[in-house]
């Protein structure tokens, strides 16, 4: 497994591998497109991972730990990753 990089010490423009819980899902329309945005947080920060078209992604809700990896960036002046490749950790609710 690929070591992850704690998300308070994510700059824009460099490539990370992070892992952390979501903390909120929401849709909301970008260019004519519906657009997933998942927050993740870890104990020292959190950064929204941008989905592209994608209404959900199944076991993506509030409590999953995930791994996002990708090149940040900001999106509303925050820290962000835009469809980045995803690894769900533990969905609650599940064995």
């Amino acid at each position: 497994m690929t070591a992850t990089t704690a998300i308070g010490d994510v700059e824009a423009r460099h490539h990370y591998r992070l892992r952390g819980r979501v903390r909120s899902v929401r849709v909301r329309p970008w260019a004519d497109q519906p657009t997933l945005e998942v927050v993740l947080v870890d104990g020292t920060g959190g950064i929204s991972a941008i989905f592209m078209a994608r209404r959900r992604i199944g076991g993506v809700r509030p409590g999953t730990v995930m791994t996002i990896e990708g090149v940040a960036g900001t999106h509303q002046h925050r820290l962000a990753m835009l469809n980045p490749v995803y690894e769900l950790v533990s969905v609650p609710g599940r064995s």
